[in-house]
């Protein structure tokens, strides 16, 4: 086949036909109406003589022929895309793109506010999104291009593939009502275990009951929570205590009615960093957008840039 004869944009539909196996979720993604990709499938039929796609009970399923040549066109068609049309250099102040970052709820709260004030500020026609994606998924998520950046804790990300840049370390502070009666200006130990706890079920919360198990110091937990989001809430309208890292406290001294006082023993949080794949290493938007979180948030700026980013050996 001459490949003169060949429209490239069938292509680019028989690759997302192979992602969705669903011929309206392939038109809303490539942004083609149902009957356009109907149209796109029977031009490919004819091209490569094979029907591609059989209709069953669970869907559209596809052929053998199909599968051979799902991996090698998805690896053109990023290759095009990634390495022919991507533009030779990153415009902050005219870009029109989405900036997609993966955090955790309590990584919103911590980066997300300065980081979007200062994108507004440098990329002001940009959009920003925050997603959470489950361990096994971030990493192709990255590889892919659908996350830019992943910034918090992750102890997952540690394949060759991927890069790493330290930003900081804190430890934990507990947060109070104001007018809470058994807490001074500092918890003592005996005030700590006394008192009624809300906790949040995470990777956090996992160091911290390390921590206070190897200590011996114990808590009594009334409310645990899935997510952070009615932490002050609760806590203004109750006596109970809640340690969370000192960032997220920042975040909670400036509400009224709240304040955050030292636990009774120091407890070091997980180092947080941003985190990149290999195959965005060198591309322009993400050398940007990695500046910008480490202008904002890294600890001690590095002597040299080159040197702060350190590639993740082989576990």
């Amino acid at each position: 086949m001459d490949i003169r004869s060949v429209d490239l944009n069938l292509l680019v539909v028989l690759d997302a036909l192979l992602r969705t196996r669903n011929v309206s979720r392939t038109a809303e993604q490539l942004r083609m109406s149902q009957p356009a990709v109907s149209a796109a499938l029977a031009r490919l039929r004819r091209m490569l003589g094979d029907p591609l796609f059989i209709r069953s009970s669970h869907g559209m399923q596809a052929t053998p022929r199909a599968l051979q040549l799902g991996p090698g066109l998805h690896t053109v068609l990023d290759s095009i895309k990634h390495d022919i049309l991507q533009p030779a250099l990153f415009d902050a102040a005219t870009a029109k793109r989405t900036i997609v970052v993966s955090l955790s709820d309590v990584g919103e709260l911590v980066f997300m506010p300065k980081l979007f004030a200062r994108l507004r500020e440098l990329a002001p026609r940009t959009t920003a999104r925050s997603v959470s994606l489950p361990p096994a998924e971030l990493e192709s998520a990255l590889e892919a291009g659908d996350v830019d950046l992943a910034i918090g804790y992750f102890p997952t990300l540690k394949g060759a593939g991927m890069y790493q840049q330290r930003l900081f370390g804190h430890t934990f502070v507990c947060a109070v009502r104001s007018r809470h009666p058994l807490v001074g200006p500092h918890i003592t130990r005996s005030q700590f275990e006394n008192a009624q706890h809300l906790i949040v079920e995470g990777k956090t919360n996992e160091v911290l009951e390390e921590a206070l198990a190897a200590n011996g110091i114990k808590r009594t937990v009334v409310l645990t929570l899935a997510h952070h989001l009615a932490v002050p809430i609760i806590v203004r309208d109750s006596n109970l205590v809640v340690t969370v890292p000192f960032a997220m406290g920042a975040q909670f001294a400036g509400l009224n009615s709240l304040r955050v006082v030292r636990p009774p023993l120091e407890v070091e949080m997980p180092v947080l960093r941003q985190y990149w794949h290999a195959r965005f290493h060198r591309d322009f938007f993400n050398q940007w957008l990695r500046g910008v979180v480490a202008e904002l948030f890294l600890e001690e700026p590095p002597v040299s840039r080159r040197h702060s980013v350190k590639r993740k050996a082989t576990p």
